[in-house]
């Protein structure tokens, strides 16, 4: 079983990786099949595709950042509160989000489920839609 402290210290990894846009750091710190829901589409995508989501996100908002709100541990792993914070092309942005991650026996993330309104992403929009397509 997993400590709380270990569940942290990969919480601790898992948001720096976040924070820097650090694909390689990310996987180092999940299942090689781990993957990734969303919310707002209900949709499960591999770590890799979320991987190049978020270096998209970095290269639309050079300035992106999250405050942590809170960061607790669970039973099955850990929840990731924090304020994304930005600016892109089509102008700042603010969003909550909330990550619940389960982690693995082994202490490797398994699963995140991301909890964010695509709304307070508007500003990220135009650029998504030339980039995505």
């Amino acid at each position: 079983m997993i400590s709380d402290v270990e569940k942290l210290a990969v919480a601790q990894r898992y948001a720096a990786a976040t924070r820097t846009g650090d694909a390689d750091a990310l996987a180092a710190v999940s299942e090689p099949d781990a993957v990734v829901w969303h919310n707002f589409d209900d949709v499960t995508v591999s770590a890799g595709r979320a991987a190049r989501t978020l270096r998209w996100l970095h290269g639309s908002a050079p300035d992106v950042a999250w405050t942590d709100v809170a960061i607790l541990p669970t039973s099955a792993g850990f929840v990731w509160q924090a304020l994304l914070t930005g600016t892109a092309p089509g102008g700042s942005f603010a969003a909550h989000t909330c990550m619940v991650v389960t982690l693995s026996y082994g202490g490797l993330v398994v699963k995140t489920e991301e909890y964010i309104d695509p709304a307070a992403l508007s500003a990220l929009r135009s650029r998504e839609s030339e980039t995505e397509t």
